[in-house]
């Protein structure tokens, strides 16, 4: 089972994947020391799906439009909106302990997630039928 980070219940579509409650409750004045070595990490991570999909930044309305909102980035052991990488280094949104400590692992490379593991994620985790 691929676990979901960052599907917060004001963010839209969740995918079915639980969620990790309010994205209010997650803003912090300021991130991780290695925040930037973690959006890097968030950002090269494989794209599973993506959309073409724009919507607004749900903590400030006033906020251009973002564009990709739907779209969803794995490193095949996780799995998270591509809107999160905006919500970290914005508003310093905080990710679980288990998560960032598995980037820390890693040493902030996200490793080359094979095909099979993404067709699997679909099928099983997303419920696409690729039929």
């Amino acid at each position: 089972m691929i676990r979901p980070v960052g599907f917060f219940t004001e963010l839209s579509p969740g995918w079915g994947l639980p969620e990790d409650g309010s994205i209010k409750d997650a803003v912090r004045p300021a991130g991780e020391p290695d925040e930037q070595r973690i959006l890097n990490y968030l950002r090269s991570g494989t794209e599973i799906w993506s959309e073409m999909s724009a919507g607004p930044d749900v903590l400030d309305p006033e906020e251009p439009s973002m564009t990709g909102i739907g779209s969803l980035i794995t490193d095949g052991t996780w799995i998270w909106r591509e809107d999160l990488l905006h919500y970290v280094a914005k508003y310093h949104v905080a990710l679980p302990g288990d998560f960032v400590q598995h980037i820390r692992s890693l040493d902030y490379a996200a490793p080359t997630v094979p095909e099979s593991r993404l067709i699997d994620i679909s099928t099983e985790d997303l419920g696409i039928s690729l039929d």
